[in-house]
């Protein structure tokens, strides 16, 4: 089983995308800022991070940045979820380390579907490297 942190500190979006992807067997984690992010993130290891930049505290683009420059959490695939449409915000969320961009509004669809490309990816290469 895969394990997601989602970090947003909107609790009622927290609850849909906790119901969907536990639904698709993914296991949960929540943080409700970026600094439990960053701090979850370096603790427990995720297999992907979802992230929105405007939360409390530390934002998302300051967690993303810190999380990709630590050597044990820099490979971990991180997903932007977030309002901030904007094409500099797009900019800064790849310049931070994202490695894609989901805006809200969006459907569950779209982000199983990027959730399962990175996942599936992971899948890939640990399979590859067992066989090396």
């Amino acid at each position: 089983m895969y394990t997601i942190l989602v970090a947003d500190d909107d609790e009622d979006l927290f609850e849909a995308l906790n119901f969907t992807l536990s639904q698709s067997h993914y296991q949960i984690i929540q943080a409700k800022d970026g600094a439990e992010a960053v701090s979850k993130a370096l603790e427990l290891h995720p297999d992907l991070i979802l992230l929105d930049i405007i939360m409390p505290n530390v934002d998302g683009l300051t967690a993303c940045r810190k999380i990709k420059t630590t050597e044990e959490t820099k490979d971990i695939p991180s997903i932007m979820l977030t309002a901030k449409d904007g094409v500099k915000d797009v900019a800064d969320a790849f310049q931070a380390g994202a490695n894609d961009y989901i805006v809200k509004p969006f459907e569950m669809e779209q982000v199983l579907e990027k959730i399962e490309e990175f996942l599936g990816s992971k899948v890939k290469e640990k399979t590859k490297n067992s066989f090396s």
